[in-house]
């Protein structure tokens, strides 16, 4: 994949996702500057980088639907 358009894919599923970069870098156990450096195209991603963020986005997507499946069983009503 072009170094370009890596960075483009990446800078767009960062910003999509509405999460605070450093929280993305923290998941991904990637630098808040590495996230940075991409973003402002400074330098390029590796696939693996990428790869990282995209498993990162899954397992918090996974926990926010935990947490959200945990409050709907709390707010249902009992029977």
């Amino acid at each position: 994949m072009q170094p370009a358009t890596l960075r483009r894919a990446i800078a767009d599923a960062i910003e999509d996702s509405e999460l605070p970069r450093t929280l993305i870098a923290k998941d991904a156990s990637l630098s808040r500057a590495a996230l940075e450096s991409w973003m402002s195209g400074l330098r390029n991603p590796s696939e693996e980088s990428a790869a990282q963020i995209a498993r990162a986005l899954e397992q918090r997507a996974e926990l926010l639907n935990a947490v959200a499946a945990r409050l709907r069983r709390l707010l249902a009503p009992r029977k």
